[in-house]
């Protein structure tokens, strides 16, 4: 009974191994995209930074009665 487990198990991981093997061996795609310019991001950041702040300088308009 052990050595059937041992078969299957066998059988079950040649070709998880082998198919691992084969994609270790080829490289991957380069990406040919060229990434967003710095200030782009410098830019968004300073939105979000602004309505951070807005928003937290607002006043909560509660009334007298709360």
């Amino acid at each position: 009974m052990l050595k059937l487990r041992l078969f299957l198990l066998m059988l079950l991981a040649s070709p998880l191994v082998s198919h691992l093997a084969l994609a270790a061996a080829t490289p991957p795609e380069p990406s040919l995209r060229k990434p967003p310019s710095t200030w782009v991001g410098y830019v968004l950041m300073f939105i979000f930074f602004g309505i951070v702040i807005s928003v937290s300088i607002m006043s909560a308009k509660r009334g007298h009665q709360d």
